[in-house]
């Protein structure tokens, strides 16, 4: 198998870390090549609190990577998600001249440095700034302001910042676990990626990612990221809700909401609540399992629309909202969604045309696919720079993360390692 255009990304969320190798093919999509999946150990709301556990939570995540594609990492773009993450909105202006003139791509690139220096805490870190509206010479709601005559631009920014001791955590648990932290990308903005459309952010929409202890959210609108967040509920509160109810260990009950979860009593026969107190262990039947999750799921959303905020902005949304995540794979989720948001509503999991996508057990692989997606894209622009310059380019600087050195090396690793040195 050529491993030059191979990319390996890692989501480490809240309940399981899954790794995913992909192969850039000739027309520049994405095919799946390999993947593994491990319960996450030591890691807790986005940080590794147990250093030693958590790396050897990476290293046999990579091992079962490598074995199942039967390839060499020795680094990889990862996702960052918690509490710590911060989304904040600034503004930036930039002076264009003495007199008007046309705005050059210089000059929103200016915008964008100017929005970074906004003032921030001490200890986080600018992760992302993402252009929302521009303004020439007041004149609001520009798009793209290049070309356009004028002596002052403004940018409107969305800004995430995570915390730098968190993200240095991060960093270190990687490399302890001898491998490379290439890159990282806010984990709902990665699942944006591969699942939300360049016209439903023009138009407008919700991604709402329920996870495993977290629920994460981001809104887009005239192609960008205007505002994002998370709440501290997610699959695993279904779950236990779950437990309870029914006195059932928590093993069975997350097979049970898997298999069998509904979150809208509408869907099926109706029970009386009062039988999950008067009875020692109520019967499993759909009207009990709805009647458990609805609250609580319906708690979920509500908190989300809580943390938007905006009512306004949220009417504007005209491609709805997306769900996403283990814990929207119950029955009604989106039929619940669109009560709760009075918008159309769906449940998406992986993007369409994903080739490979057979290879893939069943889990929330929209993350770890949009941060190969993210890889792609970057990595299919610099090439593109590339061939204009002498050299190898990115791709042949890639080349060599893909491969790690073992003690004994297979036949003709050797002429494989001389190719790659002179590449380089």
């Amino acid at each position: 198998m050529s491993q030059g255009r191979l990319l390996v990304a890692c989501d480490f969320g809240t309940t399981m870390f899954r790794a995913l190798a992909t192969e850039i093919g000739p027309g520049g999509q994405l095919e799946v090549v390999g993947c593994a999946q491990e319960k996450a150990e030591g890691f807790h709301d986005g940080d590794f609190v147990n250093l030693g556990t958590g790396s050897r939570c990476i290293a046999r995540t990579m091992r079962a990577l490598e074995a199942d594609c039967d390839i060499y990492v020795t680094g990889f773009t990862y996702s960052i998600c918690g509490s710590h993450l911060r989304s904040v909105r600034a503004t930036a202006q930039v002076p264009i001249g003495p007199g008007p003139r046309p705005i050059r791509p210089a000059d929103v690139e200016e915008a964008r440095s100017r929005a970074r220096t906004m003032g921030i805490p001490f200890d986080h870190k600018i992760l992302t700034v993402t252009p929302v509206e521009f303004a020439v010479d007041r004149v609001r709601g520009i798009v793209d302001p290049v070309g356009r005559v004028g002596s002052q631009l403004e940018m409107q920014a969305h800004l995430i910042t995570g915390s730098r001791s968190v993200l240095h955590n991060i960093e270190n648990a990687i490399e302890t676990a001898k491998y490379r932290p290439l890159a990282e990308e806010v984990d709902v903005l990665a699942a944006g990626e591969a699942l939300v459309t360049g016209a439903e952010r023009d138009e407008g929409a919700m991604l709402v990612d329920v996870g495993g202890h977290a629920t994460n959210w981001a809104v887009y609108r005239k192609g960008a990221v205007v505002a994002s967040g998370s709440v501290p509920l997610g699959g695993h509160h279904l779950s236990n809700d779950l437990a309870h109810g029914l006195r059932i260990p928590l093993e069975e009950a997350e097979k049970v909401k898997r298999l069998r979860g509904v979150v809208l009593r509408s869907l099926v026969e109706a029970v009386p609540v009062e039988v999950l107190f008067e009875e020692e262990r109520p019967e499993e039947t759909p009207g009990i399992v709805a009647a458990i999750l609805e609250p609580r799921f319906e708690e979920i959303l509500a908190y989300v629309k809580k943390d938007f905020g905006d009512r306004r902005e949220l009417s504007r949304l005209a491609a709805g909202v997306i769900l996403t995540g283990g814990g929207s794979r119950c029955r009604g989720s989106a039929q619940l969604c669109e009560e709760i948001f009075d918008l159309p509503s769906e449940c998406r999991w992986l993007p369409p045309g994903l080739r490979g996508a057979d290879r893939l057990p069943k889990g929330q692989w929209a993350t770890v696919v949009g941060l190969s997606l993210c890889v792609a894209r970057d990595t299919t622009e610099a090439a593109a720079v590339d061939q204009h310059r002498d050299g190898p380019g990115l791709l042949g600087r890639l080349r060599g993360l893909l491969k790690r050195e073992r003690e004994a090396e297979p036949a003709g690793a050797a002429e494989a390692k001389a190719e790659a040195k002179a590449e380089a």
